[in-house]
């Protein structure tokens, strides 16, 4: 049994046909990842960068969704929901987020972040586009209890 068929109950149909498909929200993660490369750039500091860089990105990447709707959501018509369509709460709004927010946090480690942040990036992001490609929501909208719904 899929995650989709299981969730059919407690969403309804209206929630269920409102669910944002994988691909306009792969073009959501893209459109986000513009400010995060802008940030990404302090990284490039001598010494300091990568912890510059990883102060600043961890928070994007937690907060980018507090007001329900990140800048890629605002621009797609998206929004973050929870999975009965009732509204998200900023805990769970951030929550959904850390799996994203821990590959750049990782930055904040002197060197030992040069190493770490690379690997557990990829790792998880792999892990999110997997569970969003098959099941249609991240690991992070698991552990929130959230999904993406077309506004």
């Amino acid at each position: 049994m899929n995650v989709s068929q299981t969730m059919q109950p407690a969403l309804g149909s209206d929630i269920q046909a409102q669910i944002a498909s994988p691909g306009i929200r792969a073009a959501g993660y893209l459109i986000d990842l513009i400010p995060a490369c802008m940030l990404g750039l302090f990284g490039m500091i001598p010494l300091l960068g990568a912890i510059i860089a990883g102060l600043l990105l961890l928070p994007y990447w937690l907060l980018r969704d507090i007001t329900g709707r990140s800048l890629a959501k605002m621009l797609l018509g998206l929004a973050v929901v929870n999975k009965d369509g009732s509204p998200a709460t900023t805990g769970a709004r951030i929550l959904r987020n850390v799996p994203i927010a821990i590959g750049p946090g990782l930055l904040i480690i002197p060197l030992l972040g040069y190493v770490l942040a690379p690997i557990f990036a990829f790792l998880l992001i792999s892990t999110e586009v997997v569970m969003l490609l098959t099941q249609r929501n991240r690991l992070g909208d698991r552990l929130a209890g959230t999904t993406v719904i077309r506004r």
